[in-house]
């Protein structure tokens, strides 16, 4: 998709659009049994009642396979004592990123882990495409505070325009 902005206003836009805070996640799912995840940063709370969020996310991600409509997924909110499951997920869901971590079984089926600030079980109800992204509005059905005694990750982009 192609941006009305021309390149001045894009250089101009570019460290002010940054500039919206935002926490940190990993998302993750199974694809046919194999756990897939991913750290992503577009997340918001949407709804209170019931309890609904939104997350976008590239369509060709590995993890989009997982977040058609009913599909179910984990979130994990990052606390600011978190880094090395960040930088496990910032080179990718890999398979070792996976191994590197203790991960706990739920009844919801997706990769959870326990060293996260939070976790949260998310059901797709629609997906919406929104530019270069998709954003999943999904329910939430599960989750828990994992680490009470923690501090949220925040990023702060310097450049609007790529991650």
């Amino acid at each position: 998709m192609n941006s009305p902005l021309s390149p001045e206003m894009r250089a101009a836009l570019a460290p002010a659009l940054g500039k919206i805070a935002s926490g940190l996640y990993i998302a993750t799912a199974k694809v046919d049994e194999e756990p897939v995840g991913m750290l992503c940063s577009f997340v918001e709370q949407a709804s209170f009642d019931p309890p609904m969020i939104t997350m976008a996310i590239g369509a060709d991600r590995p993890i989009a396979a997982a977040l058609h409509t009913g599909g179910v997924f984990g979130l994990h909110v990052l606390g600011k004592g978190n880094n090395a499951l960040m930088k496990s997920f910032a080179r990718g869901g890999t398979p070792e990123a996976f191994a590197a971590h203790a991960m706990v079984e739920n009844e919801h089926g997706v990769p959870q882990f326990p060293e996260a600030w939070c976790f949260l079980v998310g059901q797709v109800r629609q997906t919406f495409p929104a530019g270069d992204h998709l954003i999943h509005l999904a329910e939430v059905i599960g989750g828990n505070l994992q680490q009470s005694e923690e501090e949220a990750m925040i990023r702060v982009r310097a450049n609007g325009f790529k991650y």
